[in-house]
């Protein structure tokens, strides 16, 4: 599946469908936030992510349909990466292909902080090549260091 996955930048157009994946019942259970976000508040951010040039958020789009979304905030130490896949998509490969994607085009250290309730995500994450590291706080520390 991983040659028909494909990463495009987010934009304003997206809000709707990016609020609608970051609700999502199960997304929020393993999210680091797991509170309901607002149209109003998620439009605030996404508005300020869009414009923050340390922060690039991607549409993964299967046989040109939305299907999730990956953000990666970069500063000089590292890259931090996090995903969200839409509901009816699950199960299918697509998180592997669309994070091993985003992960092959980064240079550096690549960290994702993963739930230990989150089998999928830890999955994800090893699928891309990021090593368990440690447990700070309740959350995983998955990192990858590339050249």
């Amino acid at each position: 599946m991983t040659a028909s996955v494909l990463l495009r930048l987010a934009n304003m157009a997206d809000a709707d469908r990016l609020l609608h994946w970051r609700n999502d019942a199960d997304t929020r259970r393993f999210s680091l936030n797991p509170e309901l976000v607002t149209e109003q508040q998620h439009r605030h951010w996404l508005e300020k992510s869009l414009s923050n040039p340390k922060r690039r958020l991607f549409i993964a789009e299967y046989n040109g349909q939305p299907v999730g979304t990956v953000r990666v905030d970069s500063t000089a130490e590292s890259h931090l990466i996090s995903w969200t896949l839409a509901t009816e998509y699950r199960g299918k490969g697509l998180a592997k292909a669309m994070v091993k994607l985003l992960v092959d085009q980064l240079t550096g250290k690549i960290v994702a902080e993963i739930r230990p309730s989150n089998i999928a995500s830890i999955r994800v994450a090893e699928h891309a090549g990021l090593k368990y590291q440690c447990t700070e706080n309740g959350i995983m520390y998955f990192v990858k260091k590339s050249d």
